[in-house]
């Protein structure tokens, strides 16, 4: 008998229409029997109960427990046609104790291979004792009879609420195999049923949330909690992603011990597409404020800073009478005008684009932008007899926004002007190093410097201000910030009262 009920789930696993059998009979007992010469038998434990046979019982042959007029009757009905749930058929079995009882069934006969004999499956959907039999029907089987009926109605209201659900739904064992599942699962994982019998649902979750899902169940096993529901992805059988909500309940015996698992699963994935491109929008929305704030920014900061620049240039040309020395002049004002131009171009370039900040960064040489700045401020430099010393070599080239670089060196070295010592000559130094896909640019001054113990937390806040400089409006250092944190980059500061200020700038550098 082993044998036959290893040939039985052999079967069921290499053959759909035998699974649809087993999941749509819902049966109370069922029968399994070679159509061969001597008809061997083999029966479930739920059949042999109804029938009154203890569990140890075993049947050499199916009429054993059938007549060979019933046989051939359910027989003959059922050769040639596929399995259809609703169809119902009267056959008559020889309980443990003589007692001959009606039964209403449903069942298939599955056609193997060549030279093999046809299988016989029937299924016990009912149970109705027959008058006039060996021990008649007594108030007790009647009983039986109509607490059969409750059960099998419902039985079949659940069912049909599984089989017909718009979520998906499924009975899972304990150690994740799939024990029955209905049309939606199908239609959410592409899956079909005698496919997910060879799978665990550990084999189609997606890596990373694995370990949460088993931690979960492993404390409804334990009975820490009753169920539970996460967002959780799975693995379809085409290859892709499917989002799901997970609601995971559990069957217990009346002995409370676990029996499977009720699963429930809702298709969200149309919804977290949803969502990934609402991100996205907001994502370039809010790209697009931050390019609109540092645009003013530069609007107003840096070409007040060139017309601050081209203005000074002009009165000391208007007011230096050395010929040489105001050729000198005109030469650095030719060059102030041609980085005013070189600004403006930038800015339009800010204007033009349309895709994010990061898809917009391009290789530029650091030292020329730096000599740029540095031109820039000519005028502010030779004012408070300031030296600024570019030491970052000729070749050093960094990704970045042309028109947010002006505008942070030019914050950097004009505010190291601004707060300068007055006790010594203004001295700002700016060299690189690389540390691993970064180059680091060192910006130095000998000024007042900063007390970072009191102005740490607020140094890059807006409109946070740390000296008593009159045109002091907390705004440089945050924007200034801003644009290198939206190139990819990050800023440190070391400061020391009265010592001078370290302005450390990480920009990426991929080759």
């Amino acid at each position: 008998m082993d044998k036959l009920k290893n040939d039985f789930y052999q079967l069921i696993k290499m053959n759909e229409n035998l699974l649809d059998f087993i999941f749509e009979a819902a049966p109370k007992g069922l029968c399994y029997c070679q159509l061969g010469e001597d008809k061997q038998v083999w029966v479930n434990p739920e059949w042999k109960q109804a029938l009154g046979y203890s569990p140890q019982h075993e049947f050499m042959s199916i009429e054993d427990i059938l007549n060979k007029e019933c046989l051939n009757h359910i027989v003959n009905n059922l050769s040639g046609k596929r399995f259809d749930p609703t169809a119902e058929y009267t056959v008559y079995y020889r309980r443990h104790n003589g007692e001959i009882i009606k039964t209403f069934c449903t069942g298939v006969i599955y056609n193997g291979k060549e030279g093999t004999a046809p299988c016989l499956f029937i299924a016990i959907k009912q149970l109705s004792p027959m008058e006039g039999s060996h021990g008649h029907a007594n108030d007790v089987a009647i009983e039986n009879t109509q607490l059969n009926e409750k059960l099998r109605i419902s039985e079949e209201r659940f069912r049909r609420a599984f089989d017909h659900a718009a979520i998906g739904m499924a009975i899972v064992g304990l150690q994740g195999n799939w024990m029955r599942i209905n049309r939606s699962i199908f239609n959410i994982l592409g899956y079909k049923p005698s496919e997910l019998l060879r799978l665990t649902f550990q084999d189609i979750t997606h890596p990373e949330d694995l370990d949460k899902d088993l931690h979960l169940l492993n404390e409804v096993i334990q009975g820490t909690r009753d169920s539970y529901q996460m967002e959780k992805r799975y693995l379809h059988k085409n290859g892709h992603i499917v989002w799901v909500i997970l609601a995971v309940s559990i069957v217990k015996s009346s002995e409370g011990k676990p029996l499977h698992f009720i699963s429930q699963l809702t298709d969200i994935s149309k919804a977290k597409e949803a969502e990934s491109e609402m991100k996205s929008v907001l994502e370039v929305t809010s790209d697009q404020n931050r390019r609109l704030l540092n645009f003013a920014h530069i609007v107003s900061h840096n070409l007040r800073s060139h017309s601050g620049n081209l203005s000074m240039l002009l009165n000391f040309i208007e007011t230096d009478v050395d010929e040489q020395s105001r050729q000198e002049l005109f030469k650095m004002f030719r060059h102030a005008a041609a980085n005013l131009q070189e600004t403006i171009g930038h800015l339009n370039e800010v204007v033009a684009v349309n895709t994010t900040i990061s898809e917009n960064l391009i290789k530029v040489n650091l030292n020329k932008a730096i000599n740029g700045a540095i031109g820039n401020i000519e005028a502010l430099l030779k004012a408070a007899d300031a030296v600024c010393l570019n030491e970052v070599k000729d070749n050093v080239l960094i990704d970045a926004i042309p028109a947010y670089l002006d505008s942070i060196l030019l914050n950097f070295l004009t505010n190291a002007i601004k707060y300068r010592s007055k006790e010594r000559k203004p001295v700002i130094h700016l060299l690189t190093e690389t540390q691993a896909e970064l180059v680091v640019l060192t910006i130095q001054d000998n000024g007042i410097g900063i007390d970072l113990q009191a102005n740490r937390d607020k140094i890059f806040g807006m409109y946070k201000t740390f000296h008593t400089n009159k045109d002091a409006r907390g705004i440089g250092l945050f924007i200034t910030k801003n644009q290198i944190e939206a190139m990819g980059g990050r800023v440190s500061v070391e400061s020391e009262v009265d010592k001078g200020t370290i302005f450390k700038i990480y920009f990426k550098s991929q080759k």
